[in-house]
């Protein structure tokens, strides 16, 4: 998946996942254009224009803003979610929820507050906003 963002069969671009892996912490913020799965820790914001992912052994200390969110580890912080919010089963959240949609299946802990509906405004602007504020 490492690439130029190109198919092979021609000029369609591919999507691009992003992975950070079981073993890998990563300290600091972070910017994805795409989409991003979490399996390590993240300690730092996470902005991410498409899906974000926390997989089952993920664990994110900070906040986290994107379209589409689905934990099923841990977070705490704050989650805005433009489009849904998936908590599974074994997910932990502890933090306030801002989101059009939410999904918690049994099991999953949440811990905050939720705001959820249209007309939510972003608590942090989108990734190509930074980008073109420079």
């Amino acid at each position: 998946m490492l690439g130029n963002g190109k198919s092979k069969s021609g000029n369609t671009p591919q999507k691009l996942l992003n992975l950070i892996g079981t073993g890998t912490t990563i300290k600091g913020d972070i910017q994805c254009s795409g989409d991003i799965r979490i399996d390590g820790v993240v300690k730092g914001n996470i902005e991410v224009s498409q899906k974000l992912v926390v997989g089952p052994s993920g664990k994110v200390t900070g906040d986290i803003t994107g379209s589409q969110i689905s934990i099923s580890g841990s977070v705490i912080g704050n989650v805005h979610a433009d489009e849904t919010t998936v908590l599974h089963g074994q997910s932990s959240v502890t933090g306030d929820i801002h989101t059009k949609q939410i999904i918690i299946e049994q099991g999953g802990v949440f811990n905050g507050h939720c705001k959820m509906g249209n007309n939510l405004n972003p608590v942090m602007p989108k990734v190509n906003e930074t980008e073109s504020a420079k």
